[in-house]
């Protein structure tokens, strides 16, 4: 399996809670603008509100949905691999931090970061998330694939802080 879906859902994963905030809130903003009817006063008809409300809630579903793919991808892997993922992805600690709190080398964790991530796209592919399913579903998702894109130029594991 190719990895750029793989990778972009871990570094996703570390912005899900951000992601699913602005949707909750984009939705509240829609919903208290049924109050006195303020879209109607701003062109928005009650139709076309409903389908912004739906299309985000959808959006919401499926950023709940990749938050349970990759944490329970991750809790079936082998204790080594999870142990990195859950380090760098869930904890956010970086390699130096997690090389010194396992006593080994810098560079061993490197390496086993490498084999773990690769290790997580093919067990995503095993319960049926491959790329093609990961395209279908999160390709024109406006967050999800942007995080694909970046993660595709900049090649690394985890969302850098903003």
């Amino acid at each position: 399996m190719n990895t750029s879906w793989g990778n972009a859902a871990l570094v996703a994963y570390s912005l899900l809670p951000k992601i699913a905030n602005s949707l909750d809130c984009a939705v509240k903003s829609r919903i208290n603008s049924t109050f006195q009817s303020r879209h109607l006063k701003m062109g928005v008809s009650n139709e076309q509100l409903i389908g912004e409300i739906l299309e985000l809630i959808d959006q919401k579903r499926k950023i709940v949905n990749l938050a349970y793919i990759v944490k329970s991808t991750v809790e079936r892997m082998k204790p080594i691999d999870k142990h990195i993922l859950v380090e760098r992805v869930f904890n956010k600690k970086t390699f130096t931090t997690i090389a010194e709190e396992s006593d080994v080398a810098l560079r061993t964790v490197f390496r086993r970061a490498e084999v773990a991530k690769m290790r997580f796209c093919q067990a995503l592919a095993s319960r049926g998330y491959t790329e093609e399913w990961f395209e279908k579903e999160y390709g024109n998702d406006k967050y999800i694939s942007a995080v694909k894109s970046r993660v595709e130029q900049e090649k690394y594991m985890v969302a850098k802080s903003c």
